[in-house]
């Protein structure tokens, strides 16, 4: 796991306020704070009339991201995956250069538009390229949550990837967060953000399920 910062994390979330956040998150879940050069996720700001929502547990989720990360990077070349700083109930991690693809599509050129499709492509190909170092043919993510299917994390019919019958004869390294959101658009090269929905799968899982 990533090393824990001294006691300036309690200062940080100090400052994840409603004005800052990014992705306000349902129930449960953690905020996401754009903080000068880091991206907090908490969810300290649920508390409503002195209540505290149960929260999902992301000690696997967090986990599985810091691993992820390291993974990226000994294997993608020319792109940059952020940094974690700490993982507990607040994750800190690196603030990528750049905007998100959703905010920059309106203003790139046409030519620059058509540049960022190929190198979509090419991280995928070379995520592709890493096998699970344990041989496993089940698709799971790298650190696996024996809690996955109950602990509200997946999206709805996910589960199907976490089936009985979930093996799959090209088992790889792949990002299953592939979207604009999770882009960051920096200088015409593209970056990926949060990592921690990276799990060992194949491409037959994209098209098994809904």
């Amino acid at each position: 796991m990533p090393p824990k910062p001294p006691r300036a994390t309690v200062a940080v979330v100090d400052l994840c306020t409603e004005s800052v956040r990014i992705y306000p998150a349902d129930e449960g879940g953690r905020d996401v704070f754009a903080l000068g050069s880091i991206i907090v996720k908490s969810s300290h700001l649920h508390t409503i009339g002195g209540t505290q929502h149960t929260e999902i547990d992301y000690s696997y989720a967090d986990a599985n991201e810091f691993q992820a990360i390291s993974t990226a990077k000994s294997a993608l070349r020319g792109v940059h995956a952020p940094d974690m700083y700490f993982a507990g109930k607040v994750l800190i991690q690196e603030r990528l250069p750049g905007v998100g693809l959703t905010v920059a599509w309106p203003y790139p050129s046409r030519d620059q538009k058509e540049s960022f499709k190929p190198q979509a492509r090419k991280i995928l190909r070379q995520l592709h390229t890493v096998k699970p170092a344990d041989g496993r043919q089940a698709r799971s993510h790298v650190i696996q949550d024996p809690f996955i299917l109950s602990n509200g994390r997946i999206r709805p019919l996910g589960d199907i990837l976490f089936s009985n019958t979930n093996t799959d004869p090209d088992m790889s390294f792949m990002h299953n967060d592939f979207t604009e959101s999770n882009c960051i658009v920096n200088n015409d090269k593209i970056d990926i953000m949060f990592w921690n929905d990276l799990y060992d799968a194949g491409p037959l899982s994209y098209a098994e399920t809904p």
